[in-house]
């Protein structure tokens, strides 16, 4: 019976066009197991792993995520010399997806949104920088229009309430950043799972300020909110190579990736995924990330 539910899926799957994901669904547990990911066999051998984790930006499920980054996996895989097949492993939650880049055997290819926990894989386990966002990431402090609050040091005297998001995220980690750079105690911090949900509860009342990214950010200052501080630009988005990528073809990558910025339809694939272009990305940019968050 379980084969043939497997069958079915995968038939469902086919005929509704989403090519690779339809043998996902065949393999329900894919994103939160590892050493699950797709095992087929290109050219150039066994299929690499491609962990992708969005962070907390909002309620998704790893079908979308999958589907979202298929075509850069899919263009990668295309222009590899040797070709390699590649298999995305979308895995929701940060704290699972650290664990699977930790884990043996070690994914080849990896991309997150919570940079200071790619940055301690950086540090700690060896992986290679390979690009990231070309644009930095700056987390925002925000309140309501009329809050009396006009900076950091006023949160401290007045012992307000602030919302975070999820505890594991870069947002997270900056806004401590920030608040330990500029001395703010006394102030009671407080999470909620996702970025969209701050802004809801600092609008209903229930913080006095929210912490949130530039996106999030933008769309509360255009409503008529205020951005009360933001905190130190860093490193972006990013993808990394395992710890044993050898280094021609961490150079073969590089060059892949960074001539998507000029490829008009690589480009598109870019756009997609949020991402305007990609820049080089150097180790010592996630050292001075985590010297900033003290991680």
């Amino acid at each position: 019976m379980h084969n043939e539910n497997n069958n079915t899926r995968r038939r469902f799957c086919a005929a509704a066009g989403l090519g690779g994901l339809g043998l996902l669904l065949g393999a329900p547990a894919l994103a939160q197991t590892a050493g699950n990911g797709a095992r087929a066999a290109g050219v150039g051998g066994k299929a690499w792993r491609f962990l992708i984790n969005e962070a907390v930006t909002g309620e998704t499920n790893f079908f979308v995520l999958t589907n979202r980054y298929k075509p850069l996996a899919d263009h990668l895989s295309e222009q590899i010399k040797g070709r390699h097949a590649i298999g995305i492993e979308a895995v929701l939650d940060i704290k699972r997806f650290v664990s699977l880049a930790q884990a043996q055997p070690r994914p080849e290819l990896i991309f997150g949104k919570s940079v200071n926990q790619l940055a301690k894989l950086v540090r700690d386990e060896g992986y290679h920088p390979l690009v990231r966002r070309a644009d930095p990431y700056k987390a925002a402090f925000i309140v309501p229009k009329g809050s009396q609050l006009k900076t950091l040091a006023d949160a401290g005297r007045a012992k307000a309430k602030i919302l975070m998001p999820d505890e594991y995220a870069a947002t997270t980690a900056v806004a401590r950043a920030e608040l330990r750079r500029q001395n703010v105690t006394g102030v009671e911090v407080a999470h909620t799972r996702y970025q969209e949900a701050v802004a809801q509860q600092v609008q209903n009342g229930f913080a006095n300020i929210g912490v949130v990214n530039p996106t999030i950010a933008k769309k509360w200052a255009a409503d008529g909110g205020r951005v009360l501080a933001e905190t130190q630009p860093v490193v972006n988005w990013s993808l990394l190579a395992a710890p044993t990528m050898p280094e021609d073809m961490l150079a073969q990558l590089r060059e892949i990736l960074m001539g998507m910025n000029t490829n008009t339809q690589a480009s598109a694939v870019l756009q997609t995924l949020g991402i305007k272009e990609w820049a080089r990305a150097e180790r010592k940019d996630y050292l001075a990330l985590l010297d900033y968050t003290k991680e």
